[in-house]
């Protein structure tokens, strides 16, 4: 099939489905032969029906061809199409089927209806350009947008419903804060379920609750241990608050004379080769550290270090501590990654030279050594708590360091 391109009455090409523009009355566009456009002057008939038969010869047409008559301008007007600003009447759809090329066109004399012919509607094609604001009122539907504008103010509603949702969420992050201290009371009744296991009898099971230190509790006093600063006062060695408190502060004056002390403290009696110990503390350093060791299991005798020393728990910091197991001209040892800022519950247990260390977990064990006689020498021990300054204390005067010892529980072989 031909293209649709088509060309207007001034040469100017326009496309199928748009309007194509107005000619002057009097012009009437005939194509011809060679594809020029010739013009065809017509002094007037305005407002008659024009019928015109255009001969179109060449093999792509084939033969002779009828152009639907051509409506007056008034019939030009029909609803939804504009009139021209010129005030020109737009050609009749059978006019603008004329000047398509290579298709033939659907003779329109169903709609050539008489009426078309009057010619008055030609002078209202003119006033018709001042009707055009009546269907620029389609335009003046832009006032809808303004009824919509209610539906964003109903947007920021929800918005507010939003705001109080997180107001609420802070309420709830200082209450976790409050149980904390809820677990303290929960370690008094533990020392309870040490006895409970099989093959073990409870010899010792302190809480610290009231009535002070028991009385199978021997405080140091004076100077001690494997440093010239250790030294160590009874009053640094204190049952308050539910608690055992090992304090290292300065003193003014003491055994000692003026500077640092700390708490220690032995258990007297209960000794045994195997033994369990189970402690929950933790550690509270304002300002200063010791070295401690909490629990430590020492020679009856002394006799150090052919009975050798069991340093369950031994640090200068609350990260984390170590378990040294002393013998003769050796040690084994093992450490543990743990906040003992936080309370934690150890349990150290030896039995037929074979050692466990737990940590919260009283079932699983956290580290196993499988010793000798010579590695675990067999002399009786018993259980220590010790705080002490080591090679040097503080520099200052002021700060202090507080061991919370919360329960504990000293069991030996059934």
């Amino acid at each position: 099939m031909a293209s649709w391109n088509r060309t207007s009455w001034d040469g100017a090409p326009w496309s199928r489905g748009t309007q194509p523009p107005v000619p002057p009355t009097s012009v009437l566009l005939r194509r011809h032969r060679s594809g020029r456009l010739r013009d065809l002057g017509f002094s007037a008939l305005i407002g008659t029906a024009l019928a015109v038969t255009v001969i179109l010869p060449g093999a792509a047409w084939g033969g002779r061809h009828s152009v639907a008559p051509v409506p007056p301008a008034a019939s030009a007007t029909p609803s939804g199409i504009t009139n021209d600003p010129s005030g020109q009447v737009p050609p009749a759809d059978g006019i603008a089927a004329a000047n398509v090329q290579g298709v033939e066109t659907t003779p329109a004399t169903s709609r050539t209806p008489a009426p078309t012919p009057v010619p008055e509607p030609t002078v209202a094609a003119g006033p018709t350009d001042q009707p055009t604001p009546s269907q620029q009122a389609p335009t003046a539907t832009p006032t809808r947008p303004p009824s919509a504008t209610p539906i964003p103010v109903a947007t920021p509603k929800p918005v507010k419903t939003v705001g109080p949702t997180p107001v609420r969420t802070p309420p709830p992050t200082p209450r976790p804060a409050t149980p904390t201290p809820a677990p303290t009371p929960v370690p008094t009744a533990a020392p309870t379920q040490p006895p409970a296991t099989s093959g073990w009898v409870t010899v010792v099971s302190d809480s610290f609750n009231s009535g002070g230190l028991p009385g199978h509790w021997h405080s140091y006093n004076g100077p001690y241990g494997s440093g010239p600063q250790n030294c160590a006062i009874p009053s640094h060695a204190v049952v308050s608050g539910g608690y055992l408190h090992l304090l290292m502060s300065y003193e003014a004056s003491g055994r000692c004379g003026a500077g640092w002390y700390t708490g220690g403290l032995a258990l007297s009696g209960y000794s045994s080769i195997d033994q369990r110990v189970t402690v929950r503390f933790r550690i509270i350093n304002d300002g200063v550290a010791s070295h401690y060791i909490i629990p430590m299991r020492w020679p009856d005798d002394d006799s150090w270090p052919a009975g050798g020393e069991e340093d369950f728990c031994e640090s200068d910091t609350s990260a984390d501590c170590t378990t040294f197991l002393h013998y003769p001209n050796s040690q084994k040892y093992h450490s543990y990654s743990v906040d003992l800022s936080q309370w934690h519950t150890l349990r150290f247990e030896r039995a037929n030279n074979v050692v466990r260390a737990y940590i919260d977990n009283m079932s699983s064990p956290v580290w196993t050594y499988q010793g000798t006689s010579t590695t675990l020498p067999a002399t009786l021990k018993h259980v220590v708590l010790q705080q002490e300054c080591q090679s040097s204390c503080p520099s200052g005067t002021t700060g202090t360091e507080d061991i919370q010892i919360d329960w504990i529980t000293v069991e030996n072989p059934a």
